[in-house]
């Protein structure tokens, strides 16, 4: 048995998962980051002595912590994470301190790929690329079973790829990056814009509002989801065209969607991809939705 944490912004997910990748207990709180590191360390420490308790105290093997940001995974410690407002934290020897069990950690988008390839919509690929389509747009790469990391382990950013020069400043500074134009902010943005939440308070504005409008066909919904799928191609192609792999896992909300996203972007990605005379990856949706990282981080040392 191990365990796996997802560290976010707004909740921790905790899960005992077996060898055979499936949650036996989960536990879920707030992560309250405003209250500092320490006091969100001891959180998930007394949330997993609970979850332990709850399960008759099964002896764990490790603990797999999934966190956004830049890491020292040797070191164990979160350099920097603009999410969660942390900065040089030792996190794997506080929670060893607290548990007594080794602890390791891994980019939090990594671990979600990891638990698809393991248990979910990758399986049984060999590579395997997933993005995550969120208030930005994050992913991993899988190679052979293994995560691909690249040379500081920054490997997953893949939702500053650049397809318009000159376009829309994004928060990393640079213009035109893919997550100012797929991201579900972008869309949820452009839908504003077009008049599609008319009469809708900001506060209010989210996916599901803009997808009931789609499929009610209203007609700003529709040119605005032609565009989306357009840009969501656009950077898949890239990833295809780059890395060939066998197949492309979808994240993030919209993923519930299915095949109204799926359908016009698969589409799409044939006219953009250079071998269009040869089979491309399978583009598919994530499975597991938020269980997937816990399930990946719970799994860091089966790669």
């Amino acid at each position: 048995m191990k365990i796996g944490i997802d560290l976010g912004g707004t909740t921790i997910s905790i899960g005992l998962v077996n060898d055979r990748y499936e949650i036996i207990e989960k536990a879920e709180g707030l992560t309250c980051c405003e209250e500092g590191p320490e006091a969100v360390i001891v959180r998930m420490g007394k949330m997993v002595r609970e979850l332990l308790q709850k399960a008759g105290n099964p002896p764990i093997s490790y603990i797999g912590l999934g966190c956004p940001g830049v890491l020292d995974r040797e070191m164990g410690t979160v350099i920097y994470s603009n999410n969660i407002k942390w900065q040089q934290v030792p996190v794997c020897q506080k929670l060893r301190e607290q548990l007594q069990v080794p602890v390791y950690v891994e980019n939090d988008a990594n671990c979600a790929a990891m638990g698809e390839y393991l248990a979910g919509a990758g399986r049984g690929s060999r590579q395997m690329i997933m993005v995550t389509f969120g208030t930005g747009i994050g992913g991993g790469i899988i190679f052979d079973g293994k995560l691909y990391l690249g040379r500081h382990g920054n490997s997953n950013i893949i939702g500053h790829i650049q397809i318009e020069k000159g376009g829309r400043e994004c928060t990393c500074k640079r213009k035109g990056c893919w997550e100012c134009y797929a991201s579900t902010r972008a869309l949820l943005l452009s839908a504003k814009q077009a008049g599609v939440f008319a009469g809708v308070d900001d506060g209010e504005i989210n996916g599901h509002l803009f997808f009931e409008a789609l499929k009610e066909k209203k007609e700003a919904a529709l040119c605005v989801f032609e565009e989306y799928t357009d840009y969501v191609a656009e950077g898949i192609a890239d990833l295809i065209n780059i890395f060939d792999p066998e197949r492309i896992v979808i994240g993030g909300g919209v993923s519930a969607q299915g095949e109204l996203l799926l359908a016009p972007v698969r589409e799409k990605v044939k006219q953009k991809i250079y071998f269009k005379e040869m089979e491309t990856a399978d583009i598919v949706c994530s499975v597991l939705a938020n269980d997937a990282a816990v399930i990946g981080a719970a799994n860091l040392l089966s790669q």
